[in-house]
């Protein structure tokens, strides 16, 4: 996953509702204006030419006021996503279950957020339903006859 820093300022939008240009990106009317944390300078504080409003280039993402760092915030989603459970995530990153369920919710969110800003006007001709695989728990074993009691 690409840290935030690297990208081009052209990647994000003013976060203001109030702005006219609120969530359009590439306007060019985003500048840097100051380090979010001065010692690191890996989180940019950026500027808006329009409203003059300040944010920082994570808000609007999960990982805005994290303080988690940032690769074992990705290895939290990369976990979830992969379907292991809090605690098996919990474990294999070194964090806590609490964190794990934070950014799972957190992650939901802007996962469906995202969903439906990307996916509009969809006609959906046929859908495939896959097959789920789920222990239901057998009285006996396969292959022999089921016996009445008389």
């Amino acid at each position: 996953m690409v840290e935030h820093a690297s990208l081009p300022l052209s990647a994000f939008c003013c976060q203001n509702p109030t702005c006219p240009d609120y969530g359009k990106k590439g306007l060019g009317n985003l500048y840097q204006h100051s380090w979010v944390d001065r010692t690191t300078q890996r989180i940019r504080n950026l500027r808006c030419r329009t409203c003059k409003t300040e944010c920082s280039e994570r808000k609007g993402t999960p990982w805005y006021q994290s303080r988690l760092p940032f690769d074992k915030g990705v290895a939290v989603a990369r976990h979830l996503a992969e379907g292991d459970g809090i605690r098996k995530t919990s474990r294999l990153v070194a964090v806590g279950q609490n964190t794990v369920m934070r950014y799972n919710r957190l992650l939901g969110t802007h996962g469906k957020a995202l969903h439906e800003e990307q996916v509009r006007h969809v006609k959906v001709r046929e859908a495939q339903g896959d097959e789920m695989w789920a222990f239901v728990g057998k009285k006996r074993r396969p292959g022999r006859p089921h016996r009445s009691h008389r």
